[in-house]
């Protein structure tokens, strides 16, 4: 009985380490997204309701340049260009774009040497999952 009430406590301990090693905290996120660009879909059309994709700069100064361009253009040519206000403060990754734009939020922020995965919400009401890709 002994060995077995053990076993449960290790086998617990086992499994906290192993949730709280895949958490970052937010200077390792910071550190991870700052100076390059991030691409992928956060909702933004244009007038006439046409999906944009998002190309977001994130400066070590807290603000950041979104670069939209339709889907899919091999030209790439930048339709818009939105800047924002960010801060990531614990694991949730804000952009502000002002008054005119509801509040972005990407929470349970994960980033990769090639990827940002979250799910993004807008104005405090749950969207979708959300991965962004460095380019």
């Amino acid at each position: 009985m002994k060995t077995a009430i053990q076993y449960a406590k290790m086998c617990i301990l086992c499994l906290s380490l192993a949730l709280t090693s895949c958490a970052q905290d937010d200077e390792t996120i910071f550190d991870s997204v700052t100076g390059y660009t991030w691409v992928g879909d956060l909702g933004f059309t244009d007038e006439f309701g046409e999906p944009l994709e998002s190309g977001l700069y994130f400066d070590y100064s807290g603000f950041g340049t979104d670069d939209q361009c339709y889907y899919d253009d091999p030209s790439g040519i930048i339709v818009c260009s939105l800047p924002f206000r960010w801060k990531i403060e614990d694991g949730i990754l804000s952009l502000d774009y002002g008054n005119q734009y509801p509040l972005l939020e990407i929470r349970d922020v994960y980033v990769t040497w090639e990827k940002i995965t979250g799910t993004l919400y807008v104005d405090g009401y749950v969207e979708r999952g959300v991965t962004l890709y460095k380019y």
